[in-house]
């Protein structure tokens, strides 16, 4: 889309759907939203982003099950999955990477955090591309 990265968020509640949206928008980044799960999967394998930002309190089909569906695809696998979590969820990385996250950001939103870890997992996939 443009040239600019995509981001799929895939976020419970509108309001920090649309408040993700509207921010990264503003950083250039193109964005595919949803709230449900099993849409998030369809919007993956359709539009294969380049970030997927991914809410672990999905009431649908959970954050466990959408992974599990992304990793086990070869269109989706390689795809960087970004936990979107409450602060009191997440002690520590290991809960993040055992449940198949690539990484974390915790709610509230700090937006130099988020731009941060989107642009990092971006650069490692333009830097394995051009391997």
């Amino acid at each position: 889309m443009n040239g600019q990265p995509l981001i799929l968020i895939v976020e419970q509640s509108l309001h920090d759907l649309e408040l993700l949206n509207s921010h990264l928008g503003i950083l250039n980044f193109s964005c595919i939203c949803t709230k449900q799960g099993v849409r998030a999967v369809i919007l993956a394998q359709t539009h294969q982003p380049d970030v997927i930002l991914l809410d672990i309190m999905l009431s649908n089909l959970g954050a466990n099950r959408v992974i599990d569906d992304l990793k086990h695809d070869t269109k989706t696998a390689t795809i960087p999955i970004i936990a979107l979590t409450p602060l009191t969820v997440v002690q520590d990385d290991r809960f993040t990477m055992l449940a198949g996250f690539d990484d974390c950001i915790t709610k509230p939103y700090d937006f130099n955090q988020l731009e941060m870890v989107i642009s990092r997992h971006i650069s490692q996939l333009n830097y394995l591309n051009l391997s």
